[in-house]
């Protein structure tokens, strides 16, 4: 799933890159001059809002994966068998040991590894549903049609988060001489890793300043 999102996060890229003045990510003379109190403002309203995107994110994710276990449970017998239920009923346990957070959101890997199984267990869910229509059990198909808008939901909201994450970089790259002169908690914060696949071996633009490359 994560290699569908990257024309979703691309068009969020884009948008940001179109407010970004020609200076953005620099620093050093070309960072425009501002105060200690000004950059501590500007660092909580981004760190806060990155908080609260990424909580708001992870209440999708968790309700979607509480809805399709109800919707399991909904399920009437007659539509399938037990050792089917019991095994999609252990996948679905084993989404929560799968799942990603704060710091293991930088391995790519681990949010493909995922992306399919919850994609895995949603698709094999689906496979007892009509493929067009009514199930004829209104709680099942109110639960399919809240997991679906939940799915379309994540490029939107990782796309959300990512964008917030690179305002806070930015800002925290621009000002690094200045960041660790404010004091806590301002001097540790770090830059947020991103969903967007980054190439990690590529200079940034500031390396490539400094080198003159």
């Amino acid at each position: 799933m994560r290699k569908h999102i990257i024309f979703g996060l691309s068009v969020a890229v884009i948008l940001g890159m179109a407010g970004c003045s020609k200076d953005s990510g620099r620093s050093g003379p070309l960072a425009r001059p501002i105060s200690n109190e000004q950059l501590k403002e500007e660092l909580t309203v981004l760190s806060d809002t990155l908080n609260g995107k990424w909580k708001v994110m992870m209440w999708s994710d968790s309700l979607k994966t509480q809805q399709m276990e109800e919707m399991l449970a909904a399920i009437p017998p007659a539509a399938m068998e037990a050792q089917q239920r019991s095994e999609l009923q252990k996948a679905l346990r084993r989404l929560r040991t799968l799942r990603y957070d704060r710091n293991t959101v930088r391995d790519s890997d681990r949010i493909d590894a995922y992306d399919a199984a919850q994609d895995s267990v949603w698709n094999a869910l689906r496979a007892f549903l009509p493929e067009d229509g009514p199930t004829g059990v209104p709680r099942v198909d109110s639960l399919n049609q809240s997991i679906t808008a939940h799915q379309t939901e994540t490029v939107f909201y990782r796309g959300r988060y990512d964008q917030t994450a690179k305002e806070l970089n930015t800002l925290l790259r621009r000002y690094k001489k200045q960041v660790p002169k404010l004091g806590k908690p301002f001097d540790t914060l770090q830059p947020a890793p991103l969903f967007q696949w980054v190439d990690k071996n590529a200079k940034s633009t500031e390396e490539s300043e400094e080198t003159g490359s």
